[in-house]
């Protein structure tokens, strides 16, 4: 790989580091889902050097076709990331039905107060 693709591919990473920063500190995107974005940023980052890591790493692995350990990588950080956001999506659908419980409970209360 050129000198000129591994620094595009680092500035890349690098901006979208950015933007998530900059995103948190506005309060735009929440920090505990921030995190899985910066690994990703960071992850970007680092696959300017990854052929040198990823090659030895095959042939040391006994895999033929080094690109095939990158994306046996990728699926598995991708399986992590959405199990990761369905734990949260399932935390906050139990948080919306106990809410929702709540507000009934409270419009039951007011309308028998109401009620003469």
């Amino acid at each position: 790989m050129s000198i000129g693709i591994r620094l595009l591919i680092l500035g890349l990473g690098l901006v979208f580091f950015m933007i998530i920063f900059e995103m948190v500190r506005r309060k735009k995107f929440r920090e505990e889902l921030s995190v899985t974005w910066f690994i990703i940023s960071i992850a970007i980052m680092a696959s300017s050097v990854a052929d040198k890591i990823i090659d030895p790493l095959a042939r040391t692995l006994g895999i033929g076709y080094p690109p095939a350990l990158i994306f046996i990588w990728v699926v598995f950080f991708l399986l992590l990331a959405l199990l990761y956001f369905s734990l949260v999506i399932s935390d906050l659908k139990g948080k919306v039905k106990e809410l929702s419980q709540k507000i009934a409970l409270i419009e039951h209360e007011i309308s028998r107060i109401r009620k003469p």
